[in-house]
């Protein structure tokens, strides 16, 4: 009997392997005899599965990311507001060995982008995406009381994936400099600068003026 092969399985083990290449190598040293080696197969598979390069590595990114929503998806089932919020910021931070990966995916492919309109539009695509998932939670924390109606939806949305970023470029460069432990602190400064105040701030009894004002900066004091 011919043997039956799993072209979704394959197709996804091969990706795998250009996400592995592209964390050793950084994407300029990805070339298609590198994955294949990798994968431990030959150039005409690849080229069964892809068209060519470029369609290779903008799938690797989209699986990527498709992985991290499925963990997100599941994982948020069963919260909402900042709790569901907090899940998401997680799962897209790189607190471990996968969520490092795909950091280092996705800083690869920013500086890949900037002279790919193809890429540079999947990578747009998939900004916007993410800022919908962010910007929906924070929206329900603020109807939850959970987040100061004071504050800019979008403003918070915008820090939340300027913090994702940031830190995965650190953790890319300077691993040692941002271990799991401070990227949870910093992640809870910012949700402590925007929650909805509950003390004097917020009855009426004390200055509710700093409360009111709209921040813009958060402190990544080390």
């Amino acid at each position: 009997m011919p043997k039956i092969v799993d072209h979704q399985a394959r197709r996804e083990e091969l990706l795998e392997a250009t996400w592995r290449v592209i964390a050793r190598t950084g994407i300029v040293g990805v070339t298609i005899r590198e994955i294949a080696r990798e994968a431990g197969v030959s150039t005409g598979i690849l080229a069964h599965y892809f068209e060519s390069k470029e369609d290779l590595l903008a799938h690797a990114l989209r699986l990527s990311h498709r992985r991290v929503y499925d963990r997100i998806s599941e994982r948020t089932r069963a919260s909402a507001g900042l709790d569901a919020l907090r899940t998401i910021m997680l799962e897209a931070l790189p607190l471990d060995e996968e969520r490092l990966l795909e950091a280092q995916i996705e800083m690869n492919f920013l500086s890949l982008a900037l002279g790919n309109e193809m890429l540079r539009e999947l990578q747009n695509n998939e900004f916007d995406r993410f800022w919908d998932v962010l910007h929906r939670r924070v929206v329900e924390a603020q109807r939850l009381g959970q987040i100061s109606p004071r504050v800019d939806a979008a403003w918070v949305t915008h820090q939340l994936i300027i913090l994702v970023e940031g830190l995965s470029l650190e953790a890319a460069l300077y691993p040692a400099r941002v271990q799991p432990k401070r990227q949870r602190e910093i992640l809870e400064s910012f949700f402590a600068q925007v929650a909805e105040p509950h003390g004097d701030g917020a009855d009426g009894n004390g200055d509710a003026t700093a409360a009111s004002q709209p921040m813009h900066t958060v402190p990544l004091d080390r």
